[in-house]
């Protein structure tokens, strides 16, 4: 049995993919495609447009991956979210919904959703995932490790999931 790669660091899981490591970007939508889609099918009426814009988020995120760098430091997560409502800004107005709209619904589904976390751990997500600010920030503002922010998040991608199955 092959064990899954495990990236520790987003700089070295960012390298290997700028240099077209399989692995690498199979383990990076393993992590993230749930939570994207599941902001995709609240953006989008239609199933198959939202399997259609996460398909176009992760070729994106492939081929820029780069830009990564220049995002103001918020977490790998929060850029890759950002790349799915840009996807979505980009096709919605066809479906009659503006930025604004989008903005709306996008965070009043992440709101329901973290409605249903814990206090430290909501605090935590909606500080790196809503507001885009990074592991460090984050556990400098509540007086936390960058650990424990880590296995905060950590259960929260994993409520993220389930919730994103769920609804």
């Amino acid at each position: 049995m092959q064990r899954a790669a495990v990236y520790p660091d987003e700089r070295i899981l960012i390298e290997k993919i700028k240099a077209g490591d399989p692995h690498a970007k199979h383990w990076l939508y393993d992590q993230y495609a749930a939570p994207v889609y599941g902001l995709l099918l609240q953006l989008f009426p239609r199933k198959q447009d939202a399997n259609n814009a996460l398909v176009r988020t992760f070729v994106h995120v492939f081929k820029n991956i780069e830009e990564y760098y220049h995002s103001g430091g918020i977490s790998l997560f929060s850029w890759i979210m950002k790349q799915a409502r840009e996807t979505a800004e980009a096709e919605i107005p066809y479906a009659g919904l503006t930025g604004n709209d989008i903005s709306i619904l996008a965070k009043s589904g992440l709101m329901q959703f973290s409605s249903t976390l814990g206090v430290e751990c909501r605090e935590v997500f909606n500080q790196c995932y809503c507001m885009g600010l990074s592991r460090s920030v984050v556990a400098a503002r509540l007086g936390l490790s960058e650990q424990q922010v880590f296995l905060l998040l950590q259960q929260a991608m994993i409520a993220f999931r389930k919730f994103s199955n769920n609804n």
